[in-house]
Formats: structure tokens, sequence, C-alpha cells
């Protein structure tokens, strides 16, 4: 999608200056990343039955959830082999980075916690930033699954996708501990409706 493409579809999908300029300013690929877990997280959404309210919340949220990968150093963001440990803290540093932006931005609570919080673990005992750790919201939850499928079966600069078979798989193994139980068996249900990246509510 060309710059003043994104700029039209998120200015249609009612964000302001400021978010629109963040959201610009993310790499293609983590702007595209961030588009379909949006999609993904709201086909879930929808599915579970979430409220009107909710689903905005979820909606934003979701395409959020990435937007402190711009302050990610680019050899990090786009290194082609392994990450160091080392390197890994300052790629686990984006979800802070992210809450930080958007804190001054009144923001609902629920918004800003997808954001900080889309890498800890629905049981709330590991993940992402440890300084966070406790139950999640559900949306977090939801954009956490919708994360996680989109990354392992999208290309990184590090591998090619892994098989859909393989996030099932993932996803099963560690269902009631990183993700949630419930949100595992909705996307389980409607996977059939679209591969790496098409979905459908």
């Amino acid at each position: 999608m060309e710059y003043s493409q994104r700029t039209t579809h998120l200015r249609n999908n009612g964000l302001d200056d400021t978010l629109v300029l963040a959201l610009l300013n993310l790499t293609d690929e983590t702007f595209a990343h961030c588009t379909r877990v949006h999609d993904l997280a709201m086909t879930l959404g929808i599915q579970m039955g979430l409220s009107t309210r909710e689903l905005a919340k979820l909606r934003l949220g979701a395409l959020l959830h990435d937007i402190g990968k711009q302050f990610i150093p680019p050899e990090v963001l786009h290194k082609q082999t392994p990450l160091t440990p080392e390197e890994w803290e300052q790629m686990e540093m984006h979800s802070v980075h992210g809450w930080k932006l958007v804190s001054s931005l009144e923001l609902d609570d629920e918004v800003e916690r997808i954001i900080l919080e889309h890498h800890v673990w629905a049981n709330g005992q590991g993940g992402y930033p440890q300084s966070s750790y406790g139950i999640p919201c559900i949306l977090t939850q939801i954009t956490t699954v919708a994360d996680v499928v989109d990354a392992m079966t999208s290309d990184r600069p590090y591998r090619p996708a892994l098989s859909f078979a393989t996030c099932i798989d993932h996803l099963e193994e560690f269902q009631g501990t990183r993700f949630n139980r419930d949100i595992v068996r909705v996307f389980k249900k409607i996977s059939s409706r679209g591969v790496n990246g098409t979905w459908q509510s």
C-alpha cells in the first residue's frame, strides 16, 4: 500500500493525525503485519460475540499493537539471522515504546493495554514486559493470538513462513498458558475461512 493510500485508509478509519503519522512511520512490513493482525483480531472478536464498544477498542488496539517498532534500530528489526540476547532485549522494548507513544493521547485504557501487554501470556505467568505481569484483558488476549498466527505464517527476515499446521500445533501446545483456550478454539473454528492474512468475519 502506497503512502497516500495508507493515509487515506487510516483517516477513513477515524484515526487522528497523531496516530496516522505514527503508523505511517512504520516500515511497509510492520504496517502490513499490523493490518493483517487487525483483520484477524476483528474476525475473532466478532465470532466471540464482543459488543460494539469492545470491537471498537479491539479495532484500534490491534492496529496499533506494534507501533513501538518504529523505535527499534533497523539493523535489529531487519536482521537476517536470529537475534542475539542483547538484540532480543531491544526488540522486546517495542511494546513499552508503543505504550509510551500513545499514553499522552487519552486513548481507552484497554487500547493502551493491548499495545503494552500483547506479549504477556494469557495466564499472566510469562512474556514481556515483566513489569506488566497480570492477566491481560480479553482484547489483548485476542490480539496476542492474531499476532502469533500472522508472525508464524509470514516470512520473517531470519526464516521463511511456517506452515499453518505448525501454527495450529503451537497454539494447541500452549493453550491455557500463553494463549486463551477459548480464543484458540474460535480460531480453529474459523481458520478454514482464510490462511496467511485472508480473513473474513
